[in-house]
């Protein structure tokens, strides 16, 4: 491993404690959430440093294996009744704040592309806005829950636009792996994910970051959410939205 890819595995394994670090506060601290987070990175590092994840020409991507657990847990929290209960008890505040670390997610996209690891299109330059969801993370924080400033319909909306651009990368980065349905990057796919630490963006951050939005967007509807009255001026419907 050369420098260049040492220095981008570090900060992403910073980034990606970071993440799980916040996602953990928000659930309140949760042991059970600690010890299940633990041991999911010890499987998929260690199966990543085994190099199961570089074999590409199976049938069914060996990478997908990472993907079920966590989306197997979300359904678990948004259908069973204690996984709600749990849900409900999540601090939003934190889970809006986490997004901070998709700026620096970017930048090292970027590191990876030049050292020829992910395709350009992966980039920010490269048709990937998902950037934009890390930059305005701190100001959607400062406004919306420091200040109190933002209308929660409008949060709703920001979280909605940001789910968006999460699901756009992740269609790139599905698109762009080198298996058999590779339609993104063909002169040079992305191997990336398939390396440790970095196996953890589809294993763990993404799913973390995708939950937090969903969480987010829910918790926000059920507070706030009443039935609009109908009303027949145009200006009048709009004041209900935003007010």
């Amino acid at each position: 491993m050369d420098s260049s890819t040492y220095c981008t595995s570090s900060i992403f394994g910073l980034i990606t404690l970071l993440v799980v670090f916040t996602f953990h506060q928000a659930v309140k601290g949760s042991r059970l959430f600690a010890a299940l987070v633990a041991l999911w990175i010890a499987i998929q590092c260690g199966t990543a440093l085994a190099g199961y994840f570089k074999v590409t020409d199976t049938a069914f991507p060996r990478l997908m294996l990472v993907v079920v657990p966590p989306a197997l847990l979300m359904a678990w929290l948004f259908l069973a009744g204690p996984g709600k209960a749990l849900i409900d008890r999540m601090n939003v505040d934190l889970l809006t704040m986490i997004h901070v670390v998709r700026a620096p997610i970017g930048v090292v996209m970027y590191w990876a592309f030049i050292d020829r690891m992910v395709p350009y299109e992966m980039t920010f330059g490269g048709g990937n806005p998902d950037i934009l969801a890390g930059l305005s993370a701190p100001c959607i924080y400062f406004i919306g829950v420091m200040r109190s400033g933002m209308k929660w319909r409008l949060m709703v909306m920001w979280n909605f636009v940001c789910l968006g651009l999460l699901l756009h990368e992740l269609f790139r980065a599905v698109l762009s792996a080198p298996f058999f349905f590779q339609t993104i990057g063909l002169d040079q796919p992305n191997v990336l994910v398939l390396r440790c630490p970095f196996v953890l963006l589809p294993g763990v951050v993404v799913p973390i970051l995708l939950c937090a939005h969903i969480v987010v967007i829910r918790n926000l509807v059920k507070a706030h959410w009443q039935e609009p009255k109908f009303v027949s001026s145009g200006r009048a419907v709009i004041h209900h939205f935003f007010s």
